[in-house]
């Protein structure tokens, strides 16, 4: 009974997550598009050594490799 239970309740917590999660990067998609021969919309994340934050802006003029992909 007990083994019963925690199996439904990780297929049901499996299921939330995955509804969650597609709702989430659905949304992400519909908002955003990368535009050929356009600037891209400004960013500001952590620096991978220091943690200092980095803003794409602050890398105007030069030539920077931006990379989107996804973990799934």
């Amino acid at each position: 009974m007990l083994r019963a239970r925690n199996t439904v309740s990780a297929i049901a917590i499996t299921a939330i997550a995955t509804f969650l999660f597609a709702t989430d990067i659905n949304a992400q998609v519909t908002s955003y598009a990368p535009q050929v021969g356009k600037p891209h919309p400004d960013f500001i994340l952590p620096s991978i050594g220091d943690g200092e934050p980095l803003q794409l802006s602050s890398y105007r003029g030069k030539k920077v490799l931006l990379m989107h992909f996804a973990s799934w």
